[in-house]
């Protein structure tokens, strides 16, 4: 199945390992270029080297902390200096420990919540003007 993805960029956050390097090596096997961002940087660099190998298709790792503003700032600059464009983005991003409800603190919801959806709305926001100008059929 072809896809489109041949020369697109793709950036996918949380992409050491789990879902978002699963996500990344198939956007990756589909022809797309891939940025990876994890906040472990030997590991991010590790996976996107490993991606690049098994795919051909072109990749960088990015050390990211997506509950930073600044880091995503970077993530996203590092993805067009090196690319050129952003085609889509994967806001993806590891869950909260494992625990009961009852178990959690009023500052574990406030860290689930800046993981899981401000990290979306702040990069979403952040690569927005990119994916705007993109020619990828949508």
């Amino acid at each position: 199945m072809d896809l489109q993805l041949t020369g697109r960029t793709a950036v996918v956050l949380a992409a050491s390992r789990g879902l978002g390097y699963a996500t990344a090596h198939a956007l990756a096997s589909e022809g797309a270029r891939v940025v990876l961002a994890s906040r472990d940087a030997e590991a991010v660099r590790e996976a996107a080297e490993r991606i690049e190998a098994e795919t051909g298709a072109e990749t960088l790792g990015v050390a990211a902390d997506i509950t930073r503003s600044g880091d995503i700032e970077a993530l996203i600059d590092a993805a067009v200096a090196r690319f050129g464009a952003i085609d889509s983005l994967v806001t993806n991003a590891g869950g909260p420990p494992p625990g009961r409800f009852d178990d959690f603190t009023d500052a574990d919801w406030q860290g689930a919540f800046e993981l899981n959806l401000l990290s979306a709305v702040r990069t979403i926001r952040a690569a927005l003007p990119h994916l705007r100008a993109s020619d990828a059929p949508r």
